[in-house]
């Protein structure tokens, strides 16, 4: 599977289905049923609204751990299996944090398109924990159970500090060699932008690789943005309000995609 098989030549915008607290986090509320309807209803909201692709990602099982319950991971496989099997957008997975071999574990036994890596190429840290580069194991196990699903790699994720300084450019070639399909560069925190100039250096170094925006777009900035990147990952705003924790609204997807066609227009 390949970035242009699954997008085509369109620039693809990615919204975010963020699952309410999972079975095994510290603030599951006792209901599969409710984390299904919330998650089908935003998955409906994207799909109506015109985005391209959405993530999967447990979003609410703060705060984070590297090393996922099982439980937690085969209720998100309970899920994203039930999202597959009615989504008309492809779908990603993304298991908070870094959790590389849940990723996947569940992209293979779901046929996802795609999963997101945090730290695939450096060693990061943050209040989540310690996170050394998942490249060696990730791609052993990607060669142990050969799937398609692609991997979307982040450099310099947001949330977390490099443990040892090294260059960009290096950070991504080293990335794009250890098999990413795909970068993506983000702010320092969710719902913070990286400046168009940082977009403009990574993508020097990326090449023929894609490169995705991961934080901050919005509908007054997305247009500047489409016009160095390869594409965009979209979630606060177009929650209800703007806000993050908030469900999908379709209005504000709607508002966003318009705004995209405009620009190519």
């Amino acid at each position: 599977m390949s970035f242009e098989t699954v997008f085509g030549s369109q620039k693809p915008i990615i919204g975010m289905i963020h699952l309410l607290p999972l079975p095994g986090a510290p603030h599951y509320g006792g209901s599969m049923e409710q984390i299904w309807d919330a998650a089908l209803a935003d998955l409906n909201a994207l799909t109506e609204g015109g985005i391209s692709a959405a993530i999967v990602e447990n979003f609410g099982d703060v705060p984070y751990t590297g090393a996922v319950d099982t439980v937690t991971v085969n209720a998100m496989a309970i899920l994203l299996d039930r999202l597959m099997r009615v989504s008309r957008i492809p779908l990603g997975v993304n298991v908070q944090y870094n959790c590389t071999d849940a990723e996947w574990d569940l992209a293979y036994l779901t046929g996802a398109a795609f999963l997101r890596v945090e730290a695939f190429a450096e060693h990061r840290m943050g209040p989540n924990g310690i996170f050394p580069a998942s490249a060696p194991s990730l791609m052993r196990r990607r060669a142990q159970y050969a799937g398609e699903s692609m991997i979307f790699a982040d450099i310099h994720v947001k949330h977390t500090f490099p443990m040892v300084e090294q260059p960009t450019g290096f950070t991504i070639e080293s990335a794009i060699e250890s098999g990413a399909d795909a970068l993506i560069v983000t702010g320092l925190q969710t719902g913070s932008a990286p400046t168009l100039d940082e977009v403009r250096e990574m993508k020097k170094y990326a090449h023929d690789t894609p490169l995705l925006i991961g934080s901050g777009i919005k509908e007054s900035t997305i247009a500047d943005y489409l016009t160095v990147a390869d594409g965009v990952i979209v979630g606060s705003s177009i929650k209800r309000g703007g806000d993050v924790r908030n469900a999908v609204d379709v209005q504000r997807v709607q508002q966003l995609m318009a705004r995209v066609r405009e620009a190519h227009a």
